[in-house]
């Protein structure tokens, strides 16, 4: 069996097709563990894997994605393998974090309050988004998984207790749905980043949709939010009236693009990121819109489409990583053209960014440790809070910087 291999090449495969659980994995005690954690929350199993190369990579278990794929996870002795009838590649398996299943005080299980992807601890504070009522749900969404229950910042901060303790949660993701509400909802994460930025040493990013009016950005990075998405997800103006009926109707099109471009003026350069979802629109919109965002100063993030059970949804190209493997390319290179640096999100799983381009053809990244990163963007923090008071008011005031 050939053990040579291309671990972006493969990357791209596991997350557009999944693996198959081998009896040998299925009988381990990191899957059972994760399956059960999977039961308890009601979510479909996802297991990080970490390929040759220190390739991290998220991948389903054969839920919604291809139920043909060859790819199995199998165990021999103490080590996992991803093998097919052609390959052998021994892989890391990370074992799902041991606050996962632990409780806070108000009962939550915390795998439910905050996960784990890569560097990241996503936490959504209220399942509530408006979109998901009437004709509205963005058509890529899984509305099942997104209706949970609120959680409050104590459960919040109890979990990112429990996460820091074993160095799961170098950054904190904060995602809120559509509220109908001028901010976007960022006045109903204010006293999580408060209560986060007092008991915590760590970097905060927000996942919101774009606010009425530009002062509520300016009041955003006031705040201490050091990172800001507003995602897009498409560029392609037909097809994300399609799938975003949502966004289209009580956001606008206009109104995602303009709203980036000023976070993009207010914030550090490469702090402003935004979803374009790879498989939704054909390859040369994707590239378009690449080349939009990075123009002003946006870092676009690049999530390959994972079909949704029961979605109607099609990809618009052939998931392979012979088409998908120029995107990254591109955007290696839009990224350097504009003078951006990807490394707020190089290290986020579920995608696939500029610095596994290398892989594909393109340069190869620079060769920093993601910990001396990090580290410097701690360091930075006097710096950070100098410039936040003087690029924006202060936020009582809530006027604009008229930057």
């Amino acid at each position: 069996m050939n053990t040579d291999h291309n671990s972006g090449e493969l990357k791209l495969e596991l997350i557009t097709k999944g693996v198959r659980l081998d009896r040998s994995a299925l009988s381990s005690k990191e899957i059972v563990r994760a399956l059960d954690i999977a039961n308890q929350v009601h979510n479909p199993l996802e297991l990080d894997l970490i390929l040759p190369g220190k390739v991290l990579v998220n991948i389903a278990i054969q839920e919604c994605l291809d139920k043909e794929t060859n790819y199995r996870l199998i165990k021999e002795a103490e080590d996992f393998f991803v093998v097919n009838k052609d390959l052998k590649v021994k892989v890391y398996l990370e074992p799902p974090p041991k606050f996962y299943d632990q409780l806070t005080t108000s009962g939550k299980i915390m795998a439910k309050v905050g996960r784990k992807y890569g560097d990241y601890l996503l936490v959504t504070p209220t399942g509530a988004c408006e979109f998901l009522s009437g004709d509205m749900a963005c058509k890529y969404c899984d509305v099942d998984a997104k209706n949970t229950d609120d959680k409050s910042v104590q459960d919040v901060l109890e979990t990112i207790e429990a996460a820091s303790a074993e160095g799961a949660a170098e950054f904190v993701c904060i995602n809120v749905g559509y509220i109908s509400s001028d901010d976007g909802g960022i006045s109903m994460v204010l006293p999580f980043v408060k209560e986060i930025k007092k008991n915590f040493d760590v970097l905060i990013c927000v996942q919101a949709q774009p606010p009425k009016t530009d002062e509520w950005i300016d009041l955003t990075y006031a705040s201490g939010i050091d990172s800001l998405a507003y995602n897009l997800e498409v560029y392609d103006e037909e097809i994300f009236n399609k799938i975003a009926p949502g966004k289209m109707s009580l956001v606008g099109r206009d109104r995602y693009f303009q709203a980036l471009a000023r976070a993009a003026k207010v914030f550090p350069s490469g702090a402003i990121v935004s979803n374009l979802i790879v498989g939704l629109e054909p390859v040369e919109s994707t590239f378009k819109g690449i080349d939009i965002l990075t123009a002003m100063g946006v870092v676009p993030t690049l999530p390959i489409f994972r079909p949704v059970p029961g979605s109607d949804l099609e990809s618009h190209i052939d998931l392979t990583p012979e088409s998908l493997s120029p995107i990254y390319v591109h955007l290696q290179n839009a990224l350097k053209r504009n003078r951006l640096s990807s490394s707020w999100i190089s290290h986020f799983n579920v995608v696939v960014n500029a610095i596994d381009a290398h892989y594909f053809g393109g340069e190869a990244p620079v060769k920093r440790q993601w910990p001396t990163v990090l580290k410097s963007k701690k360091r930075s923090k006097l710096a950070l809070n100098l410039r936040r008071r003087l690029r924006v008011r202060t936020a009582e005031d809530n006027e604009s910087t008229g930057l």
